[in-house]
Parts: structure tokens; C-alpha cells; sequence
């Protein structure tokens, strides 16, 4: 009897070491991150800000699939370009195609801009154009991939604090 307690306890033990490894490695697939970085000012005097993300789509990389992102925005920035790094490198930036001032979609071609891993990066531009009394600002950036009729969505958001941004440079 005690035999087969300490085989089903052994079993259990072992089901239940796999499982931790199996879903600690399928959490490392998937992924967004974002970072932002003040870039001084313009010629008009108004703060830049480079949003950029970095995301790993994982095994989904092997489907056929179709990536489409948007980014949404505090009061007063406003985006004046994105770039995506196609073939390992950054191409020329891109116009964003504004949508109600509160935030812009833009598409991943994931054939150049993925890369053997599933992972990608880009960036977009925030300009300062109407300075708030706001002490934070924020950017989030957000992923839908579609793969074999099934959507996935990435999220995540950056703040930073006006005050630095605007009287640090």
C-alpha cells in the first residue's frame, strides 16, 4: 500500500513539474514591450518622444498570419511617424494615418518585418504640440495578430513625466 501511495505521489510530482516548465516556456512566445525615450526638440520648439516596442509573436511566426498595430496617445502629443525594422534594419519613416486625434493603426507586412524567431521592433514619433498642465503622460501600443482565423492581442503602455520632457532640454 505504501508503494502506491509513493508511486502516485511520484507521478503527480513529475505531471506536475512539467506543466510548470511547459507554461514557463509558452509565456517567453508571446510578447510586447515598450519603452519610451525623450529625444530632445524640433525646430518648432516642441518635445520629441520615440515610442519603441519590441514584440515576439513565437510559434505563431510559422502560420500565416496578419499583424496590424495602433498606438494611443495622451492629450496635447501627436504622432508624425513610425518605422518598422524590415530585413534587420530601419527603412525610411512612415506618415501614420491619424484616426479621431486620439490614436493611429498601422500595419506589420510580417514577411519583411519579422524576423526567423517571430520577433520584430519599431518605433513612433510623438511630438509635444499643445502643452497641458498634466503632470504624466502616456503611450500605449497595441498588436492584433490574426493567425489560422484566431486573434491575439498584445497590450502595454508607457508613462513619463511632462515636467522633465519639456524643461530638460
Amino acid at each position: 500500500m505504501g508503494l502506491v501511495i509513493v508511486g502516485v505521489v511520484l507521478v503527480l510530482s513529475i505531471l506536475g513539474t512539467i506543466l510548470v516548465v511547459v507554461k514557463k516556456q509558452s509565456k517567453g512566445d508571446i510578447m510586447l514591450q515598450v519603452e519610451a525615450i525623450c529625444e530632445g526638440k524640433n525646430e518648432l520648439d516642441q518635445a520629441i518622444m520615440k515610442i519603441y516596442f519590441t514584440f515576439s509573436i513565437g510559434k505563431l511566426a510559422s502560420r500565416s498570419k496578419e499583424i496590424i498595430g495602433s498606438i494611443d496617445w495622451s492629450e496635447g502629443w501627436m504622432p508624425v511617424s513610425y518605422n518598422l525594422k524590415e530585413h534587420g534594419s530601419y527603412r525610411e519613416d512612415r506618415i501614420p494615418t491619424l484616426i479621431e486625434d486620439k490614436y493611429t493603426t498601422f500595419d506589420i507586412d510580417a514577411t519583411n518585418a519579422i524576423d526567423s524567431q517571430g520577433s520584430g521592433e519599431g518605433y513612433i514619433v510623438l511630438v509635444l504640440e499643445k502643452p497641458t498642465h498634466t503632470m504624466l503622460s502616456r503611450a500605449g501600443v497595441m498588436l492584433v495578430v490574426t493567425a489560422n482565423l484566431v486573434s491575439y492581442q498584445l497590450s502595454e503602455s508607457i508613462s513619463w513625466h511632462n515636467e522633465v520632457v519639456v524643461n530638460h532640454y
